[in-house]
């Protein structure tokens, strides 16, 4: 009785720990991070044309654009644009007289180090100065929330029309994606919050019983948690490889991999089905422990 209350609290106490990595996980930002200061320092050196980095002090269309209420700014250039409005517009007119070829050249494009979690994605200040003076002027913010319904995307005249739709039934794809992660990330943590009561429940009330449901209920919020972080890498996949590449795409000397915050979500996920492991094994093996040591003494009778 002694060994299976030991049992109880040790798969207790773990699912706790499993359960406060997982809410960390979960309401952290630092699920995917992009470093993009080597991929700065060799187009300032090395760079085909110069001239193409004067761009990161633009506001390029994808920026988050804010508006600070200075006067002389254009609104097209500071807020969202709606399509067919009049800033929608002047943002056109400004695009083509930037033209999207210029995004095609790898130092081209305006690429600053973001970290990205379930519901944000923001900029890192402090590792680039041109993304903290847009920022510090009010021109971008620093964060965005992650969209989870869909949205059409701004009209672009340059792109032909059936690669404007394979950008929306991208969108749509790696909504479903994003949707699929945060719905079974969320019922992980609620189905492992009930396997902690039922476990609590079981110092007091049926011990036997509840430790088994109790297990059962961990491996249910480990499955849970399995489907959850595979989908997450599976949209981080499908996000880079996106059409066209020069837009969604990362050059090769942009450093980027997950952080620390998917890897609380892991070491969740393995405390989790050691918990239910441990919860629902004990029980048949204490069972059979039971009827070796009655088999035995009956023989010995």
């Amino acid at each position: 009785m002694e060994k299976r209350t030991v049992v109880t609290a040790v798969s207790l106490s773990t699912s706790v720990v499993s359960l406060i990595l997982l809410v960390t996980a979960i309401f952290t930002d630092h699920w995917y991070e992009t470093d993009t200061r080597r991929h700065k320092e060799n187009c300032d050196q090395h760079g085909p044309d110069s001239n193409d980095q004067k761009n990161r002090d633009m506001p390029i269309y994808h920026l988050p654009l804010v508006d600070s209420g200075g006067p002389r700014r254009n609104p097209a250039q500071l807020k969202p644009v709606h399509v067919g409005s009049r800033q929608e517009e002047l943002l056109e007119n400004w695009r083509s007289i930037l033209g999207m070829g210029i995004l095609e050249t790898e130092c081209g494009r305006p690429l600053f180090s973001t970290y990205a979690g379930l519901w944000r994605k923001c900029y890192y200040l402090g590792m680039d100065r041109d993304i903290d003076k847009l920022i510090v002027k009010g021109i971008a913010q620093r964060c965005t929330t992650v969209k989870y319904h869909f949205s059409h995307p701004i009209r672009l005249r340059n792109i032909p029309l059936n690669l404007t739709r394979t950008i929306q039934q991208d969108e749509w794809h790696l909504l479903h994606l994003r949707r699929i992660t945060a719905g079974f990330l969320g019922m992980a943590a609620a189905v492992l919050l009930c396997g902690c009561i039922v476990a609590a429940v079981s110092f007091f009330w049926e011990e036997n019983l509840t430790q088994h449901v109790s297990g059962l209920l961990f491996l249910m919020a480990g499955i849970f948690c399995t489907i959850s972080l595979c989908t997450y890498a599976a949209s981080v996949s499908y996000d880079l490889s996106r059409n066209p590449p020069f837009i969604y795409g990362l050059p090769a000397d942009v450093d980027h991999g997950y952080s620390w915050s998917i890897f609380c979500a892991w070491v969740s996920l393995g405390l989790t089905v050691a918990s239910g492991c441990l919860c629902t094994t004990y029980p048949f093996v204490s069972r059979a422990k039971a009827l070796r040591s009655k088999t035995a003494c009956d023989s010995s009778v």
